[in-house]
């Protein structure tokens, strides 16, 4: 196996997404890539404390102050800088962050109109019911049974919703 230098395109590529993503990795993640090829596992049996102790420290779980410290003096970083990659809070992962416009973006270019706005409750020309007249609610307030509508031989209407339980009150 071949020693991993950073300059194989796979590599480059998993190096960049090390670099944009590193803020919304939590700090069991960070530490592991650290740590390659050594593993969590490993650095906590030198150590002498168990690997569920580690990652309740990773996690925030507990503090466990002196084995903040030993971390960073294994990975050549500041106990500040442990702290920081334990306790601070992590951002949304850019897949789940909300793109910047494109430059020369004009906001008239978008158009509200098609599919995605049919359930759209503010335009009522648009607008799915949400519920029909039932034939199978309740005769008398005293009537304490569950009915369902069931559609006939021809099935529900397009624009309503399919059959719908009542429930008595």
């Amino acid at each position: 196996m071949r020693d991993r230098d950073g300059l194989s395109a796979l590599e480059r590529k998993a190096l960049y997404r090390v670099h944009t993503e590193l803020p919304a990795m939590p700090a069991s993640l960070v530490v592991q890539i650290l740590l390659w090829p050594e593993k969590i596992t490993d650095w906590a049996r030198d150590e002498s404390v168990t690997p569920a102790l580690v990652y309740n420290m990773l996690g925030g779980f507990k503090p466990y102050h002196g084995l903040r410290e030993r971390l960073a003096q294994r990975l050549g970083v500041t106990k500040g800088a442990v702290d920081h990659l334990i306790d601070a809070r992590r951002q949304q992962p850019s897949t789940r962050r909300i793109p910047e416009p494109p430059a020369g973006f004009v906001t008239d270019d978008v158009s509200l109109a098609g599919p995605a706005t049919l359930g759209d409750s503010n335009d009522p020309a648009r607008s799915v019911p949400h519920a029909r007249a039932s034939s199978a609610l309740p005769v008398s307030p005293d009537e304490s049974t569950i009915q369902t509508d069931t559609p006939g031989d021809e099935g529900p209407p397009d624009d309503t919703p399919g059959p719908q339980t009542t429930l008595a009150l």
